[in-house]
């Protein structure tokens, strides 16, 4: 069975295109000013080659901002868009590797960045070609801008799917009847969310409910958890057609809205993601 690039129609890929420029901007936005200092305790990603302790000034994260605004804004309107992607991959990779080199770890962030640097590839490796007249159909798109939302699925499916493999492998495949341990750390953090008030007192008393609820009931719990290890591990299946992707997104929405309300964590930037190449809501708006 080949897999093949969808035909995406203009107004796709230019919603695909906005919409990753609005995840860009509600990222950089919620950038902190006040950052740790010093030596990172635990470097990652490209902390592990480079001293990032430039990133910790005031002043560097207000430009790294100001220029990654204008970077989305710029690919969101289709122009410079190869050295805007440039840009945006090269400052959210400086931005998680500094994130979680000093232990705050955001894994939406990690998936923008993956899908940032996916694209500025697509994007490098398809003007490659066309300058050099390489024969590369085999991983490569009709489009640049189709590319680039082909390699951003790709990679998008492939988290999710790493994500469910590295659950088993990491359990010698005994996650599933371990998952039910997952509702103590949920304990945790509805008691957080009470004393900062995210969320509201009565959705966190509904999710405790709930919560205890599942605990008392292991076989069900497990079978919910599998329900969510099943459908990261399906990724892949979309990547058989427009209408499979769909289904996948679907799904893999409906996991991170399971997962809010029983772990108290949302992932909206995935969730964003995956609602904007996976589902590609515009596709049943011609």
């Amino acid at each position: 069975m080949n897999i093949e690039v969808p035909d995406w129609s203009t107004t796709e890929l230019d919603v695909m295109r906005v919409g990753l420029g609005f995840v860009v901007i509600r990222m950089f936005s919620g950038i902190q000013t006040f950052r740790p200092s010093g030596e990172a305790p635990f470097p990652v990603g490209i902390a592990r080659l480079l001293d990032l302790r430039w990133a910790a000034s005031r002043y560097a994260v207000r430009w790294m901002q100001y220029g990654a605004y204008a970077a989305a804004l710029c690919y969101a309107a289709g122009l410079v868009v190869p050295f805007a992607l440039l840009f945006l991959a090269a400052a959210a990779l400086v931005e998680v590797s500094f994130r979680s080199s000093y232990g705050a770890v955001n894994h939406g962030q990690h998936l923008l960045a993956v899908v940032l640097v996916a694209q500025a590839a697509a994007m490098a490796l398809w003007n490659a070609a066309a300058q050099w007249d390489w024969n590369l159909s085999h991983v490569l798109a009709d489009s640049q801008q189709a590319t680039a939302v082909w390699w951003a699925i790709q990679a998008i499916v492939c988290v999710y799917f790493t994500s469910g493999l590295s659950k088993l492998l990491n359990t010698d495949a005994h996650w599933i009847r371990r998952s039910p341990a997952l509702l103590l750390s949920a304990y945790g953090r509805i008691d957080t969310d009470e004393m900062v008030a995210k969320g509201g007192w009565q959705t966190s008393r509904r999710s405790d409910a709930l919560i205890s609820w599942l605990f008392d009931r292991a076989t069900l719990a497990q079978a919910v958890f599998a329900a969510g290890l099943f459908v990261e591990l399906a990724a892949p299946i979309g990547l058989l057609g427009k209408i499979a992707l769909t289904g996948i997104g679907i799904a893999l929405i409906a996991l991170h809205k399971g997962n809010r309300v029983l772990l108290g964590l949302p992932f909206p930037e995935f969730q964003w993601l995956v609602f904007i190449y996976l589902v590609n809501l515009p596709q049943f708006l011609r």
